[in-house]
């Protein structure tokens, strides 16, 4: 029993010690469905930074491109079905900043797709020196 609290313990300091990080963001996962797209986007994080540390060095423009424009059009549909679910439920709904650059008019799904790449890719590269 005190080997169980103890690696409770652990865990516990462990993630207090990750909330104190600056690129931490605390989400409290209250349904099954929250848990299974934050797993997701554990490994989606890291491989993403990883893509973006080695593009050009070790995978090429037309490797990792698609793939962010992929998972980006994944991310634009669970906006807008939580925004479906929030509107229902009466919940508000904020959408992310990185979301405002779809709905812009008039320039066609590639060119909001070429749009968002180059949003995201400078932000990517930001804060490389």
């Amino acid at each position: 029993m005190k080997e169980k609290k103890k690696n409770f313990e652990a865990k516990m300091e462990r993630k207090i010690t990750f909330a104190k990080e600056r690129d931490t963001r605390v989400v409290f996962a209250r349904t099954n469905d929250t848990h299974t797209v934050l797993n997701i986007i554990k490994d989606a994080d890291r491989g993403i930074r990883l893509a973006r540390a080695n593009l050009l060095i070790r995978y090429s423009i037309e490797e990792v491109l698609p793939l962010l424009a992929e998972y980006q059009e994944a991310v634009q549909k669970l906006h807008e079905a939580a925004l479906k679910i929030c509107a229902l439920t009466g919940v508000p709904y904020r959408p992310p900043k990185g979301l405002g650059l779809t709905a812009a008019g008039g320039d066609g799904k590639v060119a909001q797709k070429e749009k968002l790449i180059d949003a995201r890719m400078k932000m990517a590269y930001e804060d490389i020196p």
